[in-house]
C-alpha cells in the first residue's frame, strides 16, 4: 500500500507481529523490513504489559527541498495516525534533509542556506506540524534546524502534544566535528537532557529524546535513565547496519542495543529513507531487536510493551544490569 503518491508502504506491528507490505517495483533488491515474531522475543513479554503505539516515520528526503520534505513528513504522520500511532517519530533534520558541507566550513553559500532553513519555534513549517498533531490528536517528535539566539542554530527535536503545543525542545548535545560550531560545523550544541512524563489515555510513560550521535556517548542514555526514562526516541541521519546479520565487529546499531540493555529501557531510532539507507529500528531492555525497517520509505506502527520497564526492570533497586551497584562517588574522581 502506498500513501498519497509518495511511496510509503504502511505496516502495523505489535507483540503479536504482522505481515509487512510487499516491496514496490524497483525496491526488491533493497534491504527489507524485519518484524521479529513474538515467539522469538524473550518469554518475559508473554505476561502482558501496558503498551504504547509508536509510529516510525521513515521519510524519503531531498537536500534543501524544505516544502517537499515537509509534505512527505506530514503524509507519513497521517499514515501513522491512521494505523493507530499514539506518538510519531521523524528522522533528524527531516525538513532540510541534512545535507553535508563538502568544503568543511568554508562555504558561505552553504552557511546561508542552512541558516535560511532554520526555523524558530513559531515558524510556519513547525506550526504546520503542530496543526497536524492537533488535527490527528497525536504526539509528534520532529527533527529540525532550530533558529536560536545570537546568530546560533541548533540540531533539534521538538516534542509536540496532541493539542498542538510544543512541550519541550531537545538540542543535540553531542555534535561531531562537521556539525559543531566548536570545530568546522554550524550547530551550537545543546546543554541539557530531559524526560517528559506523557499520558496516553489511562497510561503514563516517561519519554526521553536524543539525536543520532548522542547514542554513541554512554553518558547520554545514562543521563536519561537517571531522569527516569522508560523509552528514548532518537531521530537519525546516518547509514545503519543490517541488524539481522552477524558481523565480527561493533557498529552503531550494536552499540544502541548495548545502551538499551545497560540502562534497561527501549530505544526507538528513526532514519531517513534511501539517502541514509533507512534501517529505522526498535530495541528493548534485554538488548533484543523488535523490528528494523528496510531502505525504502515506510511507516511502521509498533505496539510496544513499554509498561514492562516499570514493573520488571526499574522496580528492582539494584537492577538487572547493576544500576543500583553504581559508585558515582568513585567515578566523580575521574570524570
Amino acid at each position: 500500500m502506498k500513501v498519497a503518491g509518495v511511496g510509503l508502504p504502511i505496516a502495523m506491528a505489535g507483540a503479536t507481529g504482522a505481515a509487512e507490505q510487499p516491496p514496490s517495483e524497483g525496491q526488491a533488491a533493497k534491504r527489507q523490513t524485519v518484524i521479529v515474531d513474538k515467539k522469538q522475543l524473550p518469554r518475559i513479554y508473554r505476561d502482558g504489559f501496558e503498551t504504547l503505539k509508536v509510529g516510525l516515520c521513515q521519510v524519503h528526503t531531498q537536500e534543501w527541498a524544505l516544502d517537499e520534505n515537509l509534505a512527505r513528513t506530514l503524509t507519513a504522520i497521517e499514515a501513522a495516525a491512521e494505523q493507530g500511532a499514539e506518538i510519531a517519530v521523524t528522522p533528524e533534520c527531516v525538513i532540510h534533509a541534512y545535507p553535508f558541507d563538502d568544503t568543511q566550513g568554508k562555504s558561505q553559500e552553504f552557511r546561508e542556506k542552512l541558516f535560511a532553513a532554520a526555523e524558530s519555534l513559531d515558524g510556519p513549517r513547525l506550526k504546520s506540524v503542530c496543526q497536524k498533531a492537533r488535527e490527528l490528536s497525536i504526539h509528534i517528535v520532529i527533527g529540525f534546524v532550530e533558529e536560536g539566539t545570537d546568530d546560533q542554530i541548533h540540531n533539534a527535536a521538538a516534542l509536540i502534544s496532541p493539542q498542538g503545543e510544543i512541550l519541550r525542545v531537545y538540542r543535540k548535545v553531542h555534535c561531531r566535528h562537521f556539525e559543531s560550531i566548536d570545530h568546522w560545523g554550524y550547530f551550537t550544541p545543546g546543554d541539557d537532557f530531559f524526560v517528559e512524563r506523557l499520558t496516553f489515555g489511562n497510561r503514563t510513560f516517561n519519554v526521553g529524546l536524543m539525536i543520532c550521535f548522542d547514542r554513541e556517548m554512554p553518558e547520554s542514555v545514562r543521563c536519561l535513565r537517571a531522569l527516569g526514562a522508560e523509552i528514548i526516541l532518537c531521530p537519525l541521519a546516518t547509514n545503519t547496519s543490517d541488524m539481522s546479520a552477524c558481523t565480527n565487529r561493533a557498529d552503531n546499531e550494536s552499540i544502541t542495543r548495548i545502551r538499551a540493555t545497560s540502562n534497561e529501557l527501549f530505544i526507538v531510532v528513526v532514519n531517513h529513507a534511501d539517502r541514509f539507507n533507512g534501517g529505522s529500528f526498535i530495541v528493548g531492555p534485554l538488548g533484543e531487536l523488535f523490528c528494523q525497517l528496510g531502505q525504502a520509505p515506510e511507516v511502521l506502527v509498533y505496539d510496544l510493551p513499554v509498561g514492562i520497564i516499570t514493573k520488571k526492570f526499574h522496580n528492582e533497586p539494584l537492577g538487572w544490569m547493576g544500576w543500583g551497584y553504581r559508585r558515582p562517588d568513585i567515578y566523580n574522581k575521574y570524570l
